[in-house]
């Protein structure tokens, strides 16, 4: 079908991002050419598809599919799908094949604005050549703004992501013209996560500690809303979650086209001013992890086997990465740790590596005392964790005598909006009146919150981070390391250990500060011989230690 033959025309037009949309930087444009195209070949124009937005590079696009489906029925309502280029509609170039094919099928063609191709097999292969190059060019400016986006958050700035609750964003400074941005608290959102992270510590007052269920259940019934919208399950963890509240958002988390959580070296991390205090965030981690019904007591998981589900085959690069399970020899007498892939497949799979059970669980033990468990380490780790806290607590009596003088303040407007309606100068059905005294109950209730919170938070000071703490933490480890009860050691190593990696000549434990600082809140609970809650989420710093000749 020729240019000239053409009837009945769809205009797809379409930007990348929502900015784009709003500035009306593209759309506007690509549908005048593409009247001006209609009206020049005596085409009609009979719908336009506007794509805001939404990235060619795969077809999740809903208005394109709409699109696609009616051009492709059987009373297909126009001849030609019309974009400013070929690729308004695809930057893939497999998606490009799949589609023409379907069109021509159904005797649609496509056509672009600004590149002109005929109906032979030169122009088909021309067509697939511009389509490929689309891709390519497509992929390369993802590169270019990735690098450009991952800087940016290096530098402290927030990328345009919807900031969680209780933050917004403003302009910090302006280079080269850009804007550029970073978070501020939001002091009517920032309310009310404290008051969501409150409930879930204390519950409302006279009442338990609220479960995520029941506390989302609260909120909605209270009149709480999450930016216009209810409460659910699924925000009320990831609020609860979130390490923005304690400081520090994370940019490049989560890898967004293969919808999986990306290695958390990957993290870029952006100080944010602080809503939640961190003695009071990892309390709520703590409980979440306790709560969970696939965590069990260590006491029912663990086995005489010190390291088995910690180990792995191989350290930078040195073997399979796989777990290494309990082995024995021909006499059963002695106990190794060997690669489990090695003895599931054979030497397909790998050559295989094992270490006799004592000497690494002497190496690991060893390790964690010399390397880990020395107050001048354990300081070192926990640099950014140590104290908060008298700062912190003389910053909150500060904040607290402030709020009780407001209270009074507010107490005494009261009672003086009373004193008017008994002189007679209002009626308790007066308009100003019930708007004033609406508005003055209102912020009574939600400074009494507040110190409620407060206090609190003071009561609760003594689970702070303190040099103190950690020598107590480091010399109680040390303790519960060699204990008897090989279940209660086991459980101990799982507390600071996400897992160990033995290759030939290196074996190197693996941890992370946050489950350090998590242990050291807990240091209370150990001395009076309560178990540790196993962790699963640890990441981290890493510790080598080099293996002993045979």
């Amino acid at each position: 079908m020729t240019a000239k033959q053409v009837r009945r025309v769809c205009v797809y037009a379409r930007v990348s991002t929502g900015r784009q949309a709003k500035s009306d930087l593209s759309i506007p444009d690509q549908i005048a050419r593409a009247e001006r195209w209609c009206e020049a070949n005596g085409a009609e124009l009979v719908e336009t598809v506007v794509e805001s937005g939404a990235s060619a590079t795969d077809d999740n696009r809903p208005q394109f599919q709409k699109m696609i489906e009616a051009a492709t029925s059987e009373d297909r309502p126009y001849d030609v799908i019309l974009g400013h280029s070929l690729s308004r509609l695809f930057r893939n170039a497999l998606h490009f094949m799949q589609y023409r094919a379907a069109l021509r099928r159904a005797n649609v063609q496509i056509i672009s604005i600004t590149q002109e191709f005929g109906d032979d097999e030169a122009s088909d292969l021309a067509m697939g050549m511009l389509s490929l190059f689309d891709e390519y060019q497509s992929r390369e400016n993802g590169k270019h703004t990735k690098r450009a986006m991952q800087k940016n958050a290096e530098l402290g700035f927030w990328n345009g992501q919807t900031p969680p609750l209780g933050y917004r964003t403003y302009e910090a400074e302006r280079r080269g013209g850009k804007s550029k941005k970073k978070l501020e608290i939001d002091d009517d959102e920032a309310f009310v996560v404290r008051k969501l992270y409150d409930l879930y510590l204390h519950g409302p007052p006279g009442a338990s500690p609220l479960g995520i269920t029941r506390l989302a259940s609260w909120l909605n019934e209270h009149g709480y809303k999450h930016r216009g919208k209810k409460f659910h399950v699924s925000n009320v963890q990831k609020i609860l979650r979130n390490t923005a509240y304690i400081g520090v958002a994370f940019y490049n988390k989560r890898d967004s086209k293969k919808g999986i959580v990306r290695p958390e070296e990957e993290w870029i991390p952006i100080p944010v001013p602080a809503i939640i205090e961190a003695a009071d965030f990892e309390l709520v981690q703590e409980r979440l992890v306790e709560r969970q019904p696939k965590m069990t007591a260590a006491r029912v998981t663990t086995t005489k086997n010190l390291l088995i589900g910690l180990t792995k085959c191989g350290c930078e690069g040195d073997g399979c990465g796989g777990g290494m399970t309990r082995s024995t020899g021909r006499s059963g007498q002695y106990k190794y740790y060997a690669c489990s892939n090695r003895a599931r497949a054979g030497e397909a799979a790998c050559t295989g590596r094992r270490i006799p059970m004592p000497n690494l669980d002497t190496i690991v033990l060893d390790a964690l005392e010399r390397r880990l468990l020395q107050p001048e380490r354990l300081n070192a780790l926990l640099a950014s964790w140590l104290d908060h806290s008298d700062k912190a607590a003389e910053g909150r009596r500060a904040e607290l005598k402030s709020l009780r003088s407001r209270q009074t303040h507010l107490e005494a407007g009261l009672e003086r909006l009373i004193d008017l309606v008994a002189d007679g100068h209002f009626s308790s059905s007066d308009p100003i009146f019930a708007k004033k005294h609406a508005d003055q109950t209102g912020q009574l209730a939600q400074v009494k919150d507040e110190i409620v919170m407060l206090e609190r938070q003071l009561a609760n000071s003594s689970r702070r981070i303190t040099p103190k703490r950690i020598e107590q933490f480091a010399t109680l480890l040390k303790e519960k390391l060699r204990a008897d009860d090989p279940a209660l050691r086991q459980a101990y190593v799982r507390s600071v250990v996400e897992r160990v990696e033995v290759g030939t000549k290196l074996i190197r434990i693996v941890g992370g500060t946050k489950d350090l600082e998590r242990a050291i809140g807990r240091v209370d609970t150990m001395q009076k011989g309560i178990v540790p809650t196993i962790e699963r989420k640890w990441r981290a710093r890493v510790d080598s230690n080099h293996r002993p000749q045979d």
